[in-house]
């Protein structure tokens, strides 16, 4: 029998699924449930010691490895799952590794549905809790969970901590160019150097990925600050793996925690937001968490801890806002952007802009993001009565699009709404560029596959790389450089050529922050095709979208 056909769509979404199949501890497979057919993950096959990374008959392989019990309810879940009564679940296996002992794992599992709506496929994430639980195996330091069960104990004894987050730059070219076992020399270099300049004064941990962590109960922000600068000048003029000299550039946050009320996710959500503006903003100088809303420092962590916690909740205290967008030549109605608020109680409504960014590392982002994906089609399924060819923009953030369970939220969210995929629009925000390339465009691939427009943030265009290579429908050009226009000759030349290069590969231009009819007529002249903006109307809740004048005429 050809399974030709069987392997190419397993490949393509196992490459769609899995973005580090190198992750320790951690297997992966794809399983095509009507050809029994499954490819996994090279650390699985070396692990479990399986036949290969295709394996023939899966079901029965994998029920040989695993408990009696457990292989019976393998056998019940798969049953329900292709009947489409179930389209994930959590659980744990039991199950013996090539050695023939028992691993405890945790295991992730998600129904993939063909475009019938049919669960044609079976994604699933493995974590060898033994593993997970122990020492990092590149540094030897304890891992991030232990990170945060040493950080919670201590808040709960009352002690008050400083933690740093500190991010290294350009891993992936480093493993492009040497391999990813020289990047994990290059972090194991840097972990051994910390620990060494930190001994007797903190405690080191690996984060995921490429970051590490540090946390003190007797140091203050200048001693965190020397810390950081020995170990970056060691990054940038000393590092050498293998003899050879490599220069690494960090970043870092610092977040000051001493509040046992605080979700210690909370504290590490706002550690990496630092660390993002250090890294975006600040070109690696150390950044400070500071309150873009309080004074009051402690009192920033009890705002992200109540963001944490609201959408734990079922993301109570959130709603969206809609701005129309319309067409330069003429102002009609040609779709509308959808923008998250959140009501944070003591502070009002808040516009999440920049709180955003916690969330984004935060472990509830997914579900955030989820909510804002499913409620915007919801909604915008009603102005299609009245506007049936009506575009509805949503932006899509870095950590969605990292979740194993996007592709399966896009399609469910579309099938329940029965929103057609032709009038949905994607807007991928400005930390989207950080992703691999490769990845990256297998996501917009599938995206454009459901017959959904992309549109990539006027920022990406800093790497015109992307804006060649990805197969994008819309630029949104961003309000920082729309306000340019009136004054700039440079921002008005860089206008015109970016309308030429796109008019060129058949890209729409849209203009945000278009606050007047002079800026509206600026941006026409250089060939904007579409705009939105407070000259149009401020965005506003979807029954008050409905009696704007340019939906009703």
């Amino acid at each position: 029998m050809d399974n030709s056909a069987a392997y190419y769509s397993i490949s393509r979404l196992y490459d769609s699924f899995v973005t580090n199949a190198n992750t320790k501890g951690r297997f992966f497979f794809m399983f095509d449930i009507g050809r029994d057919i499954a490819r996994w993950s090279p650390e699985a096959v070396a692990e479990l010691g399986l036949p290969g990374e295709i394996v023939h008959g899966q079901v029965n392989e994998l029920k040989s490895r695993l408990a009696p019990e457990d292989a019976e309810v393998l056998t019940a879940d798969l049953d329900i799952i292709s009947k489409g009564r179930m389209e994930k679940k959590e659980t744990q296996w039991r199950i013996r590794n090539k050695e023939g002992n028992t691993l405890l794992c945790s295991v992730k599992y998600f129904a993939v549905k063909d475009y019938s709506g049919r669960a044609s496929h079976l994604a699933a994430v493995i974590t060898n809790r033994g593993v997970e639980s122990q020492l990092d195996p590149t540094t030897g330091l304890p891992d991030q969970p232990r990170f945060l069960d040493h950080l919670r104990k201590a808040l709960d004894v009352g002690r008050s901590m400083m933690v740093m987050l500190i991010g290294i730059e350009g891993l992936d070219e480093i493993n492009t160019t040497y391999g990813y076992t020289f990047g994990n020399k290059v972090i194991a270099e840097l972990a051994a150097r910390m620990q060494e300049f930190s001994r007797g004064i903190g405690d080191c941990f690996r984060g995921e990925g490429k970051y590490l962590l540090f946390c003190s109960d007797s140091m203050t922000e200048n001693d965190m600050r020397g810390l950081y600068n020995s170990v970056r000048n060691y990054a940038r003029h000393q590092l050498t793996v293998d003899k050879t000299r490599v220069r690494v550039r960090l970043s870092a946050g610092i977040v000051e925690a001493d509040d046992p009320k605080v979700d210690v996710h909370a504290i590490l959500a706002s550690a990496f937001y630092a660390q993002s503006k250090s890294s975006s903003e600040s070109d690696g100088e150390i950044v400070v968490l500071q309150n873009d809303y309080l004074n009051d420092h402690g009192k920033t962590l009890i705002l992200v801890n109540k963001l944490h916690g609201d959408v734990e909740e079922g993301c109570r205290n959130f709603s969206l806002v809609y701005q129309p967008i319309l067409q330069a030549a003429d102002d009609k109605l040609l779709g509308g952007a959808a923008y998250l608020r959140w009501n944070s109680g003591s502070e009002g409504e808040v516009s999440p802009s920049e709180i955003l960014r916690w969330m984004e590392r935060d472990v509830s982002f997914s579900k955030l993001g989820n909510w804002i994906l499913e409620r915007g089609i919801n909604e915008g399924k009603t102005l299609l009565e009245d506007h049936p060819g009506l575009l509805l923009n949503i932006n899509l953030a870095q950590g969605q699009l990292e979740q194993p369970e996007f592709h399966q939220v896009l399609l469910s969210a579309l099938k329940n709404a029965s929103f057609p995929g032709g009038n949905l629009c994607l807007e991928l925000t400005d930390r989207c560029r950080l992703l691999n390339p490769g990845f990256l465009a297998r996501e917009i691939n599938f995206i454009k596959a459901c017959g959904i427009k992309v549109a990539l943030d006027g920022s990406c265009l800093l790497d015109f790389r992307l804006v060649r290579e990805l197969p994008v429908d819309i630029i949104k050009i961003g309000r920082q450089f729309t306000a340019g226009l009136m004054n700039s000759d440079k921002d008005r030349a860089l206008l015109k050529a970016i309308c030429g290069f796109a008019a060129d590969c058949g890209i729409l231009v849209c203009a945000e922050g278009v606050e007047n009819r002079e800026m509206l007529i600026k941006v026409r002249n250089y060939g904007v095709q579409a705009y939105q903006g407070y000259v149009a109307s401020a965005a506003v809740p979807i029954d008050d979208f409905t009696k704007l004048p340019q939906y009703t005429r």
